[in-house]
């Protein structure tokens, strides 16, 4: 912004000057001529200390003397800012109203071309972080704000490359000098999984990349605990090929069920009438569990209240918002043996569709249910299979690898391993604790598990057991949620969860080796597990 020139009267109001607020002006030579209190208050506040009017309290000042010019209507416009205009700009700035009017910070979604965003700055209540008296503690209801200028630096924000992205807020910080300065946190929107040469699958026959987590603040044990597992995913993908990223969610890490990779690439989000109906009537959602209440009773809809956050970060032109209630948990996408695009569903996921689509439970709305989860996923519905569950999301059960084959829990060979395995790091009690545990499980769950292999052979799947330490939804023994896929020079890998049993490491390793798998990671996601998820619940790929 160029010099402005405003008028101003003098204390007593004997006096009119015109003022030419231009950058590279020592102060002093503009205070001359004018005798005003209410003026000099105002660049006090915005002087960085040297005298001299910077470009960007220039402009500044310009944006607060137009705005206390339009303060009386009497005299709008007018460039003279007359004492009452300037008393009503003070009592603005000290009680906090004029952020509003001054803070133009971009927000939310955003696209990077050509343009450059330009610095500014604006002005804002801050706590006094010196507030004491004799080094007594104060507390909050006593501490004092004030007004302080706060630079916006778009410098990082004007390196970007073209395309989508997402500015969640500010970090702002107090520079030595005693000036603040705000940067954009900006996250650059997950990109369309569109025009790959194979169908999309979660199973080994892909080339992933990157990967993608909840960006989470490190400061909180949830964010200190998501830090290792990004810096852990960060050195395999040196090794395998592929980036990390991170996708702004405020609160809410488990990324894989949010959002749903449709057949073509494209994100499948509920839309928000979805959500709502499923937040609201959670009680009527209920008696979904029936099948497996005395096993797990844990129950889906979590998802529905970050869908709408989660879409912030996907481009626009690659969402599309579902009639159906899918949480990617209970969805394995997967291909047929031909590499012809498919899904592996738990059934439970017909219930909430049906509460989402307002039906009611009988034979022919279960068919208009699942004939919608096909239109949503871009799928036929002849290739999808739904099976029945007996944990609250399939994907900690069961995991796609090559085309055309399922990894299928094996309890017998699990509690086989347990039996004949010195495990160093497990005490007597715990092992028969979780021998027990996994007895009770196997034999709870026997049905359901018959039920589920045998849809998955009709459908043409070839199974793989793989042994089973899962004993109940927050294990923290599980082989089964992971990531998979192939390099670009021909090797297949997993990326699991890891045991801290090295023992039960090595011998699941063996298994996966032998279902085609030629190397397996572990990262520590242990306190995850306690949640009831895992590497595969943390994560979404492309």
């Amino acid at each position: 912004m160029a010099g402005t020139t405003f008028s101003f009267y003098n204390d007593d109001n004997s006096k009119i000057n015109r003022v030419n607020i231009k950058a590279n002006t020592n102060w002093t030579t503009v205070a001359k001529s004018v005798n005003n209190t209410y003026l000099n208050s105002v660049w006090k506040l915005v002087d960085n200390g040297d005298g001299v009017i910077q470009q960007n309290e220039a402009d500044l000042m310009c944006k607060m003397f137009t705005i206390a010019d339009k303060s009386v209507k009497e005299t709008s416009n007018d460039k003279v800012i007359d004492n009452n205009e300037l008393s009503n700009l003070l009592k603005k700035i000290n009680n906090g109203s004029l952020k509003k009017e001054l803070d133009t910070r971009v927000q939310g979604s955003i696209e990077v071309k050509n343009a450059e965003y330009k610095n500014f700055s604006y002005i804002d209540n801050v706590k006094n972080k010196n507030n004491s008296i004799n080094n007594r503690y104060i507390p909050k209801s006593m501490e004092k704000t004030e007004p302080k200028v706060i630079n916006v630096d778009y410098t990082e924000l004007n390196k970007l490359t073209t395309g989508e992205y997402y500015i969640s807020e500010y970090n702002r910080e107090q520079n030595e000098d005693g000036t603040y300065t705000e940067t954009p946190q900006i996250y650059k929107k997950q990109k369309s999984g569109q025009g790959k040469t194979t169908s999309w699958s979660e199973g080994l026959d892909r080339q992933i990349e990157s990967i993608s987590l909840a960006a989470i603040d490190p400061a909180t044990r949830q964010g200190s605990r998501l830090s290792v597992v990004k810096n852990e995913l960060k050195t395999i993908g040196k090794e395998l090929g592929f980036e990390v990223n991170e996708i702004y969610m405020e609160e809410g890490p488990w990324i894989e069920d949010y959002g749903i990779r449709r057949a073509d690439g494209k994100v499948l989000v509920p839309s928000k009438d979805v959500t709502d109906r499923i937040k609201s009537n959670k009680k009527n959602l209920g008696n979904v569990i029936e099948d497996r209440k005395d096993i797990s009773k844990s129950y889906q809809g979590k998802a529905a209240n970050y869908a709408s956050e989660f879409e912030n970060s996907v481009q626009r032109k690659d969402i599309v918002h579902s009639k159906s209630y899918l949480e990617g948990g209970n969805v394995l996408n997967t291909c047929l043996p031909d590499g012809t695009p498919a899904a592996v569903i738990g059934s439970e996921s017909i219930a909430y569709t049906l509460e989402a689509m307002d039906l009611e439970r009988n034979d022919e709305n279960i068919e208009i249910a699942k004939n919608q989860i096909a239109q949503d996923l871009g799928l036929k519905p002849e290739n999808i299979t739904f099976i029945p569950q007996y944990d609250f999301h399939i994907d900690m059960l069961y995991r796609p690898l090559h085309n055309g084959e399922m990894a299928v829990p094996d309890y017998d060979a699990g509690i086989k391993i347990l039996k004949e395995t010195n495990i160093k790091g497990m005490d007597p009690r715990s092992k028969q604790r979780l021998l027990s545990n996994l007895e009770y499980l196997k034999n709870k769950s026997a049905q359901i598990r018959q039920e589920a292999e045998q849809k998955l052979t009709q459908s043409g799947y070839k199974l793989v057991k793989i042994p089973c330490f899962n004993e109940r939804a927050d294990s923290k023994i599980n082989f089964m949620n992971g990531i998979g896929g192939t390099t670009k020079d021909g090797k297949t890998f997993y990326i699991t969860n890891n045991s801290t049993y090295p023992e039960l490491n090595d011998i699941v390793v063996k298994y996966f080796n032998n279902a085609g798998v030629d190397k397996v990671y572990f990262v520590s996601t242990d306190n995850f597990l306690y949640a009831f998820g895992g590497i595969d619940c943390l994560t979404q790929e492309i």
